[in-house]
């Protein structure tokens, strides 16, 4: 446990979610099907990362909820807010054991 709270892996991962999400707005080729090397790569990591967010806007839309770019960033910044509490409370869990 103390070696997995040194490590913060999940503040790694949610450094990683919020590049991954700072890539795909700069990103400038479009995504397609027959994609190869870096660019499928990166398209994999898209619809993988992203997943949880598509699916908590979704369920804003079937609210009633316009999906403007600010609800989407705010649903991103919880959703690395998740990552963040939760190597916290890793964290703290190790140091008390």
């Amino acid at each position: 446990m103390t070696l997995l709270a040194r490590l913060h892996p999940f503040l790694l991962l949610a450094i990683l979610i919020v590049a991954i999400f700072v890539t795909g707005l700069f990103w400038e080729a479009p995504f397609h099907g027959d994609q190869q090397g870096v660019a499928q790569l990166f398209g994999r990591a898209w619809e993988l990362v992203f997943m949880p967010v598509q699916l908590a806007l979704d369920g804003l839309r079937a609210a009633g909820v316009g999906t403007t770019r600010i609800v989407t960033i705010a649903v991103l910044a919880v959703y690395a807010g998740l990552f963040v509490l939760l190597d916290i409370i890793v964290t703290k869990a190790a140091r008390r054991s």
